[in-house]
This record gives C-alpha cells, structure tokens and sequence, in this order.
C-alpha cells in the first residue's frame, strides 16, 4: 500500500488471474465516469468536452527561442520562458498535478526559500530538477520524477521552471478546497497491464509472479500518455480550426503534494498582495496571449480566405493542403522572427512545394504600427492577386492575432466597399484576434493621397494634437495657415507645469504654423521647421503620407505634436479614389508566379 500525502488513496499489485475481472469493471466505469460532474473545471464555466479538446489540440513543442545555461559543467538549452533556480532544503514549495500532466507550483510557504528567492511564482511549470542535491538535471515527466526533491531533507536543488504565457488566474486556486481535488473523490479505480501508462516509480510486489498488472485509485501514478490513452485522443495530433476558443490556465487538479513541512507551515501564493493581483487580472480580462505550444491556429473567413497564426512543421502544411484546400501562402511573419520560434523555415518552403502550395513572404514587423501601415498597401495588392488566380489563401503571422487579420480587413474594406467598421466586426467575430485597426485607417488615407497628389480637399482625416513646453502663466496660442491663414489664432490650454496643448482637426497634408506667447511670434524648437522666402522659421507638420507601392520606411522625425488618425465613414468621392489607389497597388505588383517557390 502507498500512501500519498493530502489525500486518501492507494495503489497495489496483483497477480493477472487475480484482477482480470477487476479489470474489466473498472475500465467500463471508468469510461462512464471518468469525466464525471465530480472532477470539477476550475473556473465553473469550461464544458469537460471543450477542456478535452483544448488539453491536446495541439502537440507542438514549447517555445524554442533557447537561452544556454549549464550546472556542473552540463550545457543545456532554455527558452526564454524558462529559468534556472537554486534552493537550499525545505523548498517551501506546494505542487499540483493537473490533468494534462503538468506539475506547477500550487503555492508557497510563507518565509520559506522559495518566497524569499523572489523569483519563483505560483503557476509556474516544473519542467526540470536535479536528481540530488547537487546533481544532474533530469525531465520531470511523472510523478517518480518528483521524489528525490520531496524525500530528501538537506543539500540544495535545482529548479527549472516555465513561466506561463499568461497571468495566472492565483484568486481560482481559493475556489477549490481538498476534496474537490481528489481523483473523482475517490470514486473510480483504474486497473492496466500497460506499465507504460503508469509513473515509472510503481513496481511489482517482491511475491508475485506472472505478468503483473496495476489498480490505483490515485490518478497521481498515471502518466500524460496514460491520460492520453484512456481518453482515447486523437493521436496525430493535427492543428484545429478554432473560434474564440478560450485557453484554460490551468486543468482540472488530480493532486497536490509537498515536502514533509511543520503541520502549522502557513501557505500562501506569494509575498505581493492577491488583492492587488486580482484587481490586475480583471483589468487584464479581454486580453488575448500568444501560446505557441497550441501549435498553428486558424480560421475561415471566406470560402477562399484563411487567417491564422504560424506554420510550425511540415505536417501543418499538409493540414493546410489536405484539410483545408488551401493551395497558397502569404506569410508576414520574418525569418528572422521564424527562427527565434524554432522554425526551420526551408523545411516548410520544402514542404509547401510537395504540396503544390506557393509561398509568398512579405515581412512586416511585429507590434510596429507605423511598418504595418507602409506595407500595409502592397500585402493587399498581393492577396488580392492571390484570389484573382483562384488560389485559396492562408495569411499568416506569428499570433495570428495582429498582422494577417489586419491585412484580410483591409482587403474586405477597399476591395469590397464594406467599410472598416463592418469589415472588422466581420473578421474578429469569426477569428480571435486584436487587429491593427488605427494602421488600417492610416493607409486607407494614405492610399486616398495617391490619387490626390497629397492634399485632401474633404473632411478631417486626422486629429493633431500641437504641443508647446514653455513657461507656467504664459498667455499662449497657436497660429498657422489653418488658422484663417495666419488671421484667427487659437488658444492653448494649460496642461499644468510647462505644458500648453491645442487641438486641431486637419485633412492630410503640409502645414506651416507658430506659437505666440505673451505677444511674442515664436517657433517651437521641439519639432521640425522650415524657413519660408522672406527667410522667416516656421514649424511645419506634414499630417498623413502618400502610399508607395515599395515603401521605403524610414524613422520618423522627432515631434512634440502628437497625431492620431481618425476613422470616419468615407464620402462617396473618397470610396471612389480609395478603391482606384487600392486596385493601382495591387495591379503594379509583378506578375506571381503560379508555381511553388
């Protein structure tokens, strides 16, 4: 018999002629009840069905961006999720097992090592430990992993932990007390000969003889493969299509345990105030976060039209090509940025050409709004190319959260005449997704420009914000060509401190202006200017661009003026100029060669 701590259960041996029978009941039980209402989902919303197919949707390896780091002179590779700790005994560590096989730090005791390390937080994953005090790094893959740190009572180990990729919810953890952490409460038993979906650390009674077979009641000795099996998954593991599919932080809990600790050991989820935390993750509630080790991620928007995060290995290709039809590619994600995921972009490029499926890479950077707006244009023009030759499209980022919706919303909007409101609501409500709608709207004007050689005659496209930083009871104001031409200047409001601000709202275009301060004309040294024929210097603003069809993105120059762009329904006029730039762009790109590269 042995014990676990935290909870009543047990596991034992038998003899195969003695637990055939047991083994045949238990199993059928099991396969009624194993997701029973008495295993709870932690945030008492998630269906076990959906909780099922989130835990092994994907069976991607984690991030690879990998960090070198090395313990008695053993290099070894971390992502940069991960990190290396080094705590004497007792840890002062509480981990949980959840259903899908991870061990993560449950809580932690107050005063105790791994509190006052200040780096080790609840939620983490135990990736790695080493096997004694002092010794080497093994992979904790089940429960017999775990021993070695928990019976030893002195000497320092070393932890490798996961940070998660999204705050971790530590106010759910409350919600659940001992008994709704236990296996079904102890309800069900599993009976295998399969040792190898039991934890290593289980071994045969010294009397037996025959072909041994295993009944515990602790959910605690089964491997991720066991859980795997017994739920009969789909083994090949192939990426799904998703819609708004919420990503639990953590599964159902099977198991709590720790080292042997003073039974008054207070336990706690760290030295910050939960309130606090808690107030955070609401304000945080909306948020979308990337996890990389769900694997590639899509959606359908049209019947030709496929959105979605990156391909990680040749098999999504396959996926793509198979499944989905799809016959090309327009990838926005850098090789640069593929690499540092741990994608060999030249076995996807190999597969893709077995495949039949044309690749195209036109990179543009990632959380760079202004680089977004410049190519912004030209992504459009090649998918519009793209459908124009009845491929099936599949755009593509890292996240499939930013810069392939943007660029599927932005073709809805000025090659459909759907404008951008509705074009946006189209897209996030079929694909999860925060896209770079300020972007949009920014080369929908600069697109406009094209046609109206930089000036725009209609309404106010962008709202600029004028700064002037100069003394505390100055009477300032701003004047300028907008201004009645020179004639009805505009007065500033007081900020507070040195601060004077004016708001204006122009239509695109280049404009020269000045401040007047205590009757005194003056220019702002805080952004660009230009001397005028009669050698007088103004400031000068340039508000919009002019899309190019190969932008050439340089730094912006300096300015305290602030400008923001403003998303209006656009005039009949203005839909006609924007739809001609549009098509001008698209048509400009060089033909696209109908055969995998």
């Amino acid at each position: 018999m042995s014990n676990c701590r935290g909870f009543e259960q047990s596991a034992f041996t038998a003899s195969l002629s003695s637990i055939k029978k047991l083994q045949k009941t238990s199993i059928s039980v099991m396969q009624s009840s194993f997701w029973g209402r008495d295993l709870h989902i932690n945030n008492g919303i998630q269906t076990v069905n959906s909780v099922k197919k989130q835990l092994y949707s994907g069976r991607a390896t984690a991030s690879r961006v990998f960090a070198m780091s090395s313990i008695n002179g053993t290099t070894f590779k971390m992502n940069l999720n991960e990190y290396m700790v080094t705590l004497e005994k007792p840890l002062g560590i509480r981990f949980a097992l959840s259903v899908d096989g991870k061990f993560f730090v449950h809580a932690l005791q107050k005063g105790g090592n791994a509190e006052k390390s200040r780096i080790i937080m609840v939620g983490d994953t135990l990736k790695k430990a080493s096997e004694s005090s002092g010794g080497k790094l093994v992979e904790i893959k089940d429960v017999s992993d775990t021993e070695s740190i928990l019976k030893e009572k002195s000497g320092s180990f070393s932890l490798v932990l996961e940070r998660p990729f999204s705050p971790f919810p530590v106010h759910q953890l409350h919600l659940m007390n001992d008994l709704d952490i236990l296996y079904n409460r102890g309800r069900v038993s599993i009976a295998t000969w399969n040792k190898n979906l039991l934890a290593s650390n289980l071994q045969t009674s010294s009397g037996s003889s025959g072909n041994s077979g295993f009944v515990t009641f602790c959910p605690k000795f089964l491997t991720p493969q066991g859980w795997k099996y017994l739920n009969d998954q789909d083994i090949n593991g192939r990426p799904h299509m998703v819609k708004h599919t919420p990503v639990l932080p953590f599964s159902s809990l099977v198991a709590i345990f720790s080292e042997e600790v003073a039974e008054n050991a207070e336990w706690g989820h760290g030295s910050f105030p939960l309130e606090e935390y808690v107030k955070a993750l609401e304000r945080s509630k909306g948020e979308l976060y990337y996890n990389h080790s769900l694997g590639m991620r899509y959606s359908k928007i049209t019947e030709q039209i496929y959105v979605g995060s990156c391909i990680q290995k040749e098999a999504d290709v396959e996926t793509l090509s198979s499944t989905v039809g799809v016959t090309a590619v327009l990838n926005l994600q850098s090789t640069i940025e593929a690499a540092n995921w741990g994608i060999d972009m030249n076995l996807i490029n190999d597969s893709c050409q077995r495949c039949n499926i044309l690749m195209i890479n036109y990179p543009i950077r990632d959380v760079d709004s202004f680089d977004m707006r410049k190519k912004l244009p030209f992504c459009v023009g090649l998918l519009l190319r793209l459908l124009k030759k009845n491929h099936c499209v599949y755009i593509t980022c890292t996240s499939g959260f930013d810069r392939s919706p943007s660029c599927v919303i932005a073709y809805l909007h000025w090659m459909t005449d759907t404008s951008l409101h509705a074009a946006h609501n189209f897209v996030t409500g079929l694909h999860t997704c925060r896209p770079d709608r300020p972007a949009i709207a920014w080369a929908t004007w600069d697109l406009i420009s094209m046609v109206e050689s930089g000036r725009h005659d209609g309404p106010a496209t962008h709202s600029v914000t004028f700064v002037w930083n100069g003394h505390e009871g100055e009477d300032v104001y701003l004047v300028g060509d907008f201004t009645g031409n020179w004639k009805e200047p505009i007065k500033a409001i007081h900020m507070g401190g040195p601060r004077y601000e004016v708001e204006v709202r122009l239509s695109q275009g280049k404009y020269y202006y000045k401040y007047i301060t205590n009757g005194q004309w003056r220019h702002s040294t805080a952004s660009p200017t230009e001397r005028d024929q009669s050698g007088n210097t103004n400031n000068v603003i340039v508000v919009g661009d002019t899309a190019s069809v190969r932008p050439l993105v340089q730094d912006q120059k300096k300015d305290a003026n602030i400008v923001k762009v403003i998303e209006r329904p656009l005039t009949e006029n203005e839909r006609f100029m924007l739809a001609k730039a549009a098509r001008c762009v698209a048509f400009y790109v060089c033909p696209i060669r109908l055969a995998p590269k």
